[in-house]
């Protein structure tokens, strides 16, 4: 039979880890909201794929275009730029902001070599390479910068996935060391408490842990679809209010905090002897401080891992608990 004790430890620091990521996550998205983070990694990228020059005036003119500009507030640029605007946009501006695209291909080069402004920039040359391959195919041509665009943007994503990926782990280790959350002494109580395993074992098995999940919808973007960075993150929205939305990122991290807090585990840094608390480190030698310091260390990179990750163990785990051993099958 399988060892319901080990599973169950399981499961405890399981649904440690996934409360512990999504706090993270929410904290996380409090800072990019704030700093306005994917916006700023989006035109890190447009200027590195559209270069003409020191002021890249291509870029600037890019953002002013109406096609770009209606997608944010009054002040801020988007975070997100569907790659047919982009296209239609970039068009109209290398072509001189006529506002109205030859449709015939061959005149839609010659307006940009006519315009001149951007057509020997580096940006420019590589436009024109892509309008020429696709030869008297307006609508070919337009394909190849949308290509053009999104392969670039896949990059932009993966830039941004990593700086999350230092900012999570950041937060991650500022959390766990904040409250002491050390998964080494955790999984010893919870080797010891069966009581506490019972309780932990019934939260994971409800059905409120899978509505702290977010909803594909509403998770964040930077135009590639990779845990991280998915589609369309909120602040993209110009009639999406960010005030509202940093006050109900603020409310989720409290209310994870008190979730975690509610789980009665070993948490903190003060512990109650008789009538008064203490340090718990008060008594520590080299070796403890030692342990301690792991112990976060290993929750600290659990969290890093992702609320999602952690979630689909715990579905398994769960799941392998409630099934048990198969009963052996009888000789013939």
């Amino acid at each position: 039979m399988f060892n319901s004790s080990i599973l169950e430890i399981a499961i405890g620091m399981v649904l440690l880890f996934v409360l512990i990521s999504l706090l993270c996550s929410t904290i996380n998205e409090m800072v990019a909201q704030f700093l306005r983070m994917r916006a700023k990694n989006l035109e890190i990228g447009l200027s590195n794929l559209l270069q003409s020059g020191k002021e890249n005036k291509l870029v600037n003119d890019l953002y002013g275009h109406p096609l770009i500009n209606g997608l944010s507030k009054t002040g801020q640029k988007p975070s997100y730029i569907p790659p047919k605007n982009f296209t239609l946009a970039l068009l109209d501006v290398m072509s001189g902001n006529i506002g109205k695209l030859p449709t015939d291909n061959k005149l839609l080069i010659e307006a940009i070599e006519k315009q001149g402004q951007f057509a020997q920039t580096e940006a420019g040359k590589s436009i024109i390479l892509l309008l020429h391959e696709a030869g008297d195919n307006a609508d070919k041509a337009r394909r190849n910068l949308e290509g053009w665009y999104n392969n670039a943007m896949d990059r932009v994503g993966g830039w941004y996935k990593q700086k999350i990926q230092v900012i999570i782990f950041m937060i991650a280790f500022i959390i766990c060391a904040t409250l002491n959350i050390d998964a080494i002494k955790i999984s010893q109580t919870l080797w010891t408490d069966i009581a506490l395993r019972q309780i932990l074992v019934e939260a994971a098995s409800s059905s409120d842990i899978a509505r702290l999940m977010p909803q594909p919808a509403e998770s964040e973007s930077m135009s590639v679809g990779n845990g991280a960075v998915s589609v369309q993150p909120s602040e993209q929205t110009p009639t999406d209010d960010s005030i509202k939305g940093l006050t109900q990122s603020i409310q989720s991290a409290g209310s994870l905090v008190e979730q975690i807090k509610a789980l009665h585990l070993p948490i903190g840094w003060k512990l109650l002897d008789g009538k008064e608390e203490k340090w718990i480190f008060e008594k520590y030698d080299t070796m403890n401080w030692f342990i301690k310091i792991m112990g976060i260390l290993i929750t600290t990179f659990a969290a890093s891992l992702g609320a999602p990750f952690w979630f689909q163990l715990l579905n398994k785990i769960v799941d392998l608990r409630a099934a048990g051993k198969q009963p052996d099958k009888s000789g013939v």
